[in-house]
């Protein structure tokens, strides 16, 4: 009971300037007087009832409480939960990983097709300047030996497309 004495001595959070007498609060409507009697402490036996209440409510959730809960947690087990977690948080990581490489694998296999179906050599060029930059991991040394760079420039030359016209 000694907090209790402590519910009832508590200052209310909210106290209002204007005093109002038990008079004037029963005038009120039901909905005013609730929200004024909100801010006000409550009577010592209110006070007393809620305390019991609450005593009674702990009690009951302790009782009901499964027993593996009310158990002091096992260090060991704890630390195994950790690495289990650790472990799983490895797993979406690299899953996350291999999907980002398919993701680009695929993409990258994408813009290859378009640029190899294009009716000339010169709309495939065009087609791959318009393409967002790809990413080249490789050695920056030139792809192209020197009879291929040779034909190329060749083919870039060829203004009428007599090099590169498709016979449909």
């Amino acid at each position: 009971m000694a907090s209790g004495k402590s519910l009832l001595k508590s200052k209310p959070l909210f106290q209002s300037k204007k005093v109002v007498g038990q008079g004037e609060v029963r005038k009120n409507d039901p909905m005013q007087r609730a929200r004024y009697l909100a801010y006000e402490n409550p009577s010592k036996s209110v006070a007393e009832s809620i305390l019991i209440t609450q005593n009674r409510l702990k009690e009951h959730a302790l009782k009901t409480l499964p027993e593996h809960h009310r158990q002091i947690p096992d260090l060991e087990q704890d630390r195994q939960t950790k690495v289990v977690g650790q472990l799983k948080a490895a797993e979406a990581r690299n899953r996350i990983r291999l999907m980002r490489i398919r993701f680009q694998y695929m993409k990258t296999y994408e813009f290859n097709n378009l640029i190899s179906c294009q009716p000339t050599a010169r709309d495939a060029i065009r087609l791959e300047v318009f393409m967002p930059p790809r990413s080249h991991k490789e050695n920056p040394k030139d792809p192209l030996h020197r009879i291929q760079r040779d034909r190329v420039e060749n083919l870039l030359e060829d203004d009428r497309g007599l090099l590169t016209n498709r016979i449909p």
